[in-house]
């Protein structure tokens, strides 16, 4: 444990997103935001602007990512629909809580409750789109009913509570807090064991491909056309190129030299190789480079991993890939 976590345990606030429609639930969402301000919460509902439109949305996402707990007030409004996913904003922001891990906590009135014109669904595809979504979010395992704003409140501060003592979540602390070298510590501490993990990762994959390797998938003395355009100084022209797909092989492994690269290195390394000379050449094909790829993921020569840092795809050579790029490249004695 990194030292002093212990002691300063109780300066950790986590942040909690308030979901629900907003005109209906106003009140009751200003009585929320007091209690979870009493909780040593954050709130983070979207109290500046209602999300009503894809862009905002957008904004709403990387809100929830950011968040410990996510709560949802469940009135008798289902609120505005997005027009491509046929869903309330309110339950598009339930779906992407739950398929990020977000644990949460659901409040559903009680339908027998009186409430005033303004405050009820007219519409009756609404009203059955309603019902679904509630009966959905009413099988978590935090879900209550409520029949006033002071019960809401109520049972709120006792969900929360018990959510932060069961369920952990990082939560956020000043960095004051924390001894920097024992935290650096942990950070390479982290890295190796994240190191590890991805060279576990690639041996099971290895594995398993090499169990279900296809046999009938060409390589070797098969030739692929790989047509182009290049700009020259008459104009933009065409041309292309007859390659192996060892040969083409063999000029993107050079480049993984225990390494993983993005697919734009891919298609660079294949431009130097191929098109010398063709100055700002582009490949007919825009998906050449992910078939090629994926031609050597079916042969087990390469395989691929998402990188959530950079947000990208990288691709490294397999054993099997990197003893065909060896067989092929290296230089070894005359034989005697």
């Amino acid at each position: 444990m990194i030292k002093g976590v212990g002691e300063k345990m109780n300066n950790k606030k986590f942040q909690v997103f308030i979901s629900s429609t907003y005109a209906d639930l106003l009140e009751e969402r200003k009585k929320i935001l007091d209690v979870l301000f009493m909780a040593d919460c954050i709130p983070a509902g979207m109290e500046a602007f209602v999300a009503a439109d894809t862009e905002q949305f957008e904004v709403i996402k990387k809100v929830i990512d950011l968040c410990d707990y996510y709560v949802l007030i469940i009135g008798r409004r289902y609120g505005s629909i997005h027009p491509e996913t046929g869903k309330s904003y309110t339950e598009m922001e339930y779906d992407y809580a739950i398929e990020h891990g977000i644990p949460v906590l659901v409040f559903a009135i009680n339908e027998n409750i009186e409430l005033s014109a303004d405050k009820m669904e007219t519409d009756e595809d609404k009203i059955n789109k309603l019902k679904k979504f509630r009966t959905r979010a009413m099988t978590n395992r935090l879900a209550s009913i409520w029949e006033s704003t002071e019960d809401l409140t109520g049972k709120l501060a006792i969900s929360i509570m018990k959510a932060k003592s069961e369920i952990k979540r990082p939560g956020w602390q000043r960095a004051v807090d924390f001894d920097e070298a024992s935290l650096r510590r942990e950070i390479m501490e982290l890295k190796n064991e994240n190191k590890q993990l991805i060279n576990d990762l690639k041996a099971a994959r290895e594995e398993i491909s090499f169990l279900t390797e296809e046999t009938n998938i060409a390589f070797e003395d098969y030739e692929i056309k790989m047509e182009y355009h290049y700009r020259s100084q008459s104009g933009l022209r065409a041309g292309s190129v007859n390659i192996s797909l060892q040969d083409l092989f063999i000029t993107i492994a050079t480049e993984m030299m225990e390494v993983s690269i993005v697919e734009a290195l891919v298609e660079k390394a294949i431009k130097i190789k191929f098109l010398s000379g063709k100055a700002e050449s582009y490949l007919d094909d825009k998906q050449f480079v992910k078939k090629m790829l994926n031609q050597y993921r079916a042969l087990n020569l390469v395989y691929s991993y998402w990188n959530n840092d950079n947000r990208e795809l990288y691709w490294g050579l397999t054993n099997k890939g990197c003893k065909m790029r060896d067989d092929v490249i290296l230089i070894r004695n005359k034989e005697v």
